[in-house]
């Protein structure tokens, strides 16, 4: 049975996880005995080279490394010594004092590892070129070490193969022998290997180390690590002593980190990664922009530094107790920028693991989510007011039957439905009157793109009859189109307007009757009194004729007054827009004005039903001629939303200002009481505003306001 020995290895450094991840990472049983301190007195046991390798830290607390190596070489100088570089400045110097080997440990993704490896090569090569060639257990360690290692002369030829070369050259290493060294370099290569291997025979105390590709039969292509130190003068070698260690799976690895980290870098999303304690050790650049803080101020620090205050601890615990059993944790996080403005993300932690399996730290994902949140708000907020509007709301399907899509609580109430799911279960034409309305709307919409205010008759889950008026427009969404409107409840509206016409009907009917019923008496009995008056000379009697027509005069504008009243209410007829200026002198010509006089002073234009303001200016100027006297001066001027007529009469009393508009107040017993009500009606259809008030010169003024007006 053939016994592997023990490795047994030297440490001189603090790091004291070095003793156990080391011994863990080198396949045969490794022995680590650290020295913690100063080197004097504690290297006795070299010299019966009971040490396979010495390993050193680059920075001692006590002593300097080059003091252990120094030590080294004078008591065991075959001895491989290797050396942990925590500072890069320090290798070129160390290479020129014959160490065997470095590893550069804040730069290496995985010191130990690489460690391990390097620790590992040296011992063999040590025990191997410090046994017999022709030793049995010397050549099968030779065979079966991971290491291929040659000797090459002085004019780069192969002198010497170990066995194990078989392994990395694919069953070729035998006949390596009687090569050239660049003949197992890849072309793209050799300059850098020539160039190696001239510095190694120009400083034979000089271990030199270069990294190439070799060059298989195959075409495949191993990453090597070449070790190279100058044994010519060696009697026993008579060569440079190159050992050739496989690092294709470590470049892959390489590779992978770089991509990794470039990935990282480039990454919109900020990412952070931790130790197991949550002190932070990476940040890419999108940390740094959307916190505020530098590389150098997160990394050593913790994530805390963004805790906003908005979480309580026990979030906290439950996310690490999700972390630490090996699970993500994935949520939502309030977070504090440097600045003190606070933001929202969305975090995604998960665990990384070791080759062994153990969480070794943490990598958080973040994403902000702070504008997205904001819209989801408002979003919500639109959605609780389409929700309470008071008409209802829908996406439909388009076509004769069409599907509900959305539908809000409104529609729902006004379909007498119990849920939104029992609408959207059903067609949309289940709730018209006449499915033909719903198949002329369909196609009208999809012809125009929208309608408005379209009315039809529908009716809901219990049978009732509504009268709606519809309004909707095509939408197109992710290829899919949809009929998006509202629905207004219009029944109790055409309720009132079918009223309304039935007493209109009968005011029409009143006016008849005043026209056929009343005029014609009274034109009776003017044409009598016309008669009366040719024939009778008395003055006694003519004075009575002449208050009998001034009463039929009377009766003949109240006629007038209440069917203005009658037929024309509050309803405006078709408007044009009209010079107010002319408009007024107008009507002005079609009053009896006497000595009165007219002063307009205007440059409006308005909108009005022709014939109605008529009737306004004309109730206006004879209500200022009754009231103001013969000789009365009226105005006609802008205001800044309207007009108004004032004239210099003895104006009207402030406490009967309010009552000027009603039906039958008059202040003049000759008067109907009507002029002013008819005025009042006509502002109202024309949804002006109108106010008695007192003149600039102490008579009535009429102020019209409320218009959309044009200046000349």
């Amino acid at each position: 049975m053939t016994v592997t020995p023990r490795i047994r290895v030297l440490y001189v450094g603090s790091d004291a996880d070095f003793e156990s991840a080391v011994a863990s990472d080198i396949d045969t049983e490794t022995e680590v005995v650290r020295k913690r301190q100063t080197v004097s007195g504690e290297l006795d046991e070299l010299s019966d080279g009971s040490f396979d390798c010495v390993v050193c830290d680059s920075e001692l607390p006590e002593d300097d490394w080059t003091a252990v190596h120094r030590a080294v070489q004078e008591t065991a100088p075959a001895t491989p010594f290797v050396l942990l570089a925590y500072d890069d400045s320090v290798v070129s110097s160390a290479l020129d004092a014959g160490i065997t080997e470095y590893v550069l440990v804040n730069s290496d993704p995985e010191p130990y590892i690489t460690a391990a490896r390097r620790i590992s090569h040296a011992a063999e090569r040590y025990r191997a070129t410090n046994g017999s060639a022709n030793d049995e257990w010397g050549q099968s360690l030779l065979a079966e070490t991971t290491d291929t290692i040659c000797v090459v002369d002085d004019g780069g030829t192969i002198q010497y193969v170990s066995p194990s070369a078989n392994r990395l050259f694919d069953g070729a290493g035998r006949d390596l022998k009687g090569e050239t060294i660049e003949s197992i370099v890849h072309p793209d290569d050799t300059e850098r290997v020539r160039e190696a291997f001239e510095t190694v025979l120009a400083s034979p105390d000089r271990a030199v180390t270069v990294q190439f590709r070799t060059r298989c039969g195959d075409g495949e292509r191993n990453w090597v690590e070449c070790r190279a130190r100058n044994r010519i003068s060696n009697p026993d070698i008579g060569g440079v002593v190159v050992t050739l260690t496989d690092i294709s799976e470590h470049k892959h690895r390489e590779r992978e980190l770089r991509r990794f980290r470039a990935v990282i870098e480039q990454a919109g999303h900020a990412i952070y990664i931790t130790d197991t304690d949550g002190t932070i050790e990476y940040v890419n650049p999108a940390f740094e922009e959307s916190t505020g803080y530098s590389y150098e101020e997160a990394v050593g620090d913790c994530p805390n530094i963004l805790n906003s205050g908005e979480h309580s601890s026990e979030y906290y615990a439950s996310l690490w107790d999700t972390i630490l059993s090996g699970n993500v944790w994935k949520g939502e996080v309030i977070n504090e920028r440097k600045d003190g403005h606070r933001y929202v993300i969305e975090q995604t932690i998960a665990p990384v693991e070791d080759a062994e399996g153990n969480i070794d730290r943490f990598v958080a994902i973040n994403t902000d989510i702070t504008q997205r949140k904001a819209y989801e708000q408002k979003l919500e907020q639109y959605e609780q007011i389409i929700e309470n509007l008071p008409v209802g709301v829908f996406r439909t399907t388009p076509g004769e039957s069409g599907e509900f899509v959305e539908v809000n609580a409104t529609l729902v109430s006004m379909y007498d439905a119990y849920s939104k799911s029992e609408l959207l279960d059903r067609n949309v034409s289940d709730f018209y009157a006449d499915t033909d309305d719903r198949t002329a709307f369909s196609r009208r919409l999809c012809e125009e793109g929208s309608i408005t205010g379209l009315e039809v008759e529908q009716e809901t889950l219990a049978g009732e009859r509504l009268q709606v008026s519809l309004t909707a427009m095509k939408t197109e969404e992710d290829g899919d189109v949809y009929f998006d409107g509202v629905l207004q409840d219009i029944t109790e509206r055409k309720r009132r307007e079918r009223e309304l016409e039935r007493k209109n009907e009968q005011l029409e009917q009143f006016a008849s009757i005043v026209t056929h019923d009343l005029r014609n008496p009274l034109n009776v009995a003017q044409s009598r009194l016309e008669i009366i008056e040719q024939r009778c000379e008395s003055e006694e009697f003519g004075e009575n004729v002449a208050i009998i027509d001034e009463q039929l005069v009377r009766m003949e504008e109240l006629i007038e007054d209440v069917l203005a009243i009658a037929r024309h209410g509050k309803r405006v007829e078709e408007t044009e827009p009209m010079d107010l200026g002319a408009l007024v002198e107008s009507c002005w010509q079609t009053v009896e004005t006497a000595e009165a006089e007219i002063i307009v002073d205007t440059d409006l234009t308005v909108e009005v039903d022709t014939s109605r303001a008529q009737q306004l200016f004309e109730n206006l100027f004879r209500n200022a001629i009754e009231h103001g006297g013969r000789d009365v001066t009226v105005r006609v001027d802008t205001l800044p939303d309207g007009f108004y007529v004032e004239d210099d009469g003895p104006g009207i009393d402030p406490a009967e200002r309010g009552s000027v508009f009603e039906h039958g107040f008059t202040t003049n017993e000759s008067g109907t009481g009507f002029g002013l009500s008819i005025v009042q009606e006509i502002v109202d259809a024309h949804g002006w505003d109108i106010n008695a008030t007192a003149g600039t010169r102490g008579g009535a003024r009429f102020e019209i306001t409320g218009l959309d007006t044009d200046h000349e």
